[in-house]
């Protein structure tokens, strides 16, 4: 039941954040481009026919595929019906090339980690989705049962080193983490073993004026979440925490550290 609740108020934050989403998201972008370029190279000659896509967000990384593979039937699905209305959107906005009546995307509300669409699908992706979800382990087992035989699972996530130094001001002050922990590349290696997998991972860092404006763009893009069970911080808390935050950053912006890590396992 909790954690019932505590994903119905993840799809709430993220759908609040839909028309914000976009002129905040600057690390997701970067992402996006960069997980499309790995799937291309991943694929190489293969042209997925079916292909399911998790988190879809207001579309990064579904414009940046779509791009590659436009004939592909397209399953783009998200937690938020805000949000899979903005991704819909920004295809018709966006359409400045009418040779595909982008009649083979179909959008969905679903969570990714119970997915009610049947396999197989040539591709499955996701970008910067999978940090979310409560049972990681399970469902990548599951996602990896809907491929085909030459079937791709691609995705990003957040890593452990993710926003580090915010937690460790966290720590030396006693204050309660209230972020999910994400796992390390331990946690990968581990969880795949009859599937071929390949690993990388890259540091992008978000500058902001403030320790608010920081927490702010988490609000703004539907990233503000707190873990299961974990109450938000008392107003007293907060304050030494930015206080504390803000002082290692005393010659320049305040920065904010994405450790992300880049994932494509397929099985062969």
């Amino acid at each position: 039941m909790i954690e019932k609740v505590w994903k119905e108020g993840l799809a709430r934050r993220f759908g609040a954040a839909a028309q914000s989403y976009e002129r905040q998201s600057e690390v997701q972008q970067k992402t996006a481009i960069a997980l499309s370029g790995l799937i291309k190279k991943g694929l190489g000659n293969r042209t997925p026919l079916r292909i399911l896509e998790i988190g879809c967000g207001t579309g990064y990384l579904t414009r940046a595929l779509y791009d590659l593979y436009p004939d592909a039937q397209w399953f783009v699905t998200d937690i938020s019906l805000d949000m899979i209305k903005q991704c819909q959107s920004s295809f018709i906005e966006g359409d400045a090339d009418q040779s595909h009546d982008k009649g083979n995307l179909t959008f969905s509300v679903m969570d990714g980690e119970n997915p009610d669409l049947e396999g197989p699908f040539d591709l499955i992706c996701s970008n910067m989705a999978f940090q979310w979800f409560r049972d990681l382990e399970g469902s990548l087992h599951n996602l990896t049962g809907l491929l085909s035989l030459d079937g791709v699972l691609a995705f990003t996530s957040l890593a452990s080193d993710t926003f580090e130094l915010w937690h460790r001001c966290q720590q030396e002050l006693s204050i309660e983490r209230l972020a999910p922990e994400f796992p390390s590349t331990n946690f990968y290696e581990d969880s795949f073993s009859s599937v071929v997998v390949e690993i990388e991972k890259q540091l992008f860092v978000q500058c902001h004026k403030s320790g608010l404006e920081f927490l702010q763009n988490l609000k703004d893009i539907g990233a503000h979440s707190s873990g299961l069970g974990r109450k938000p911080l008392g107003t007293g808390q907060l304050r030494r925490l930015l206080k504390k935050y803000e002082s290692y950053f005393t010659d320049g912006p305040i920065e904010a550290d994405y450790d992300v890590i880049f994932v494509l396992c397929s099985n062969r």
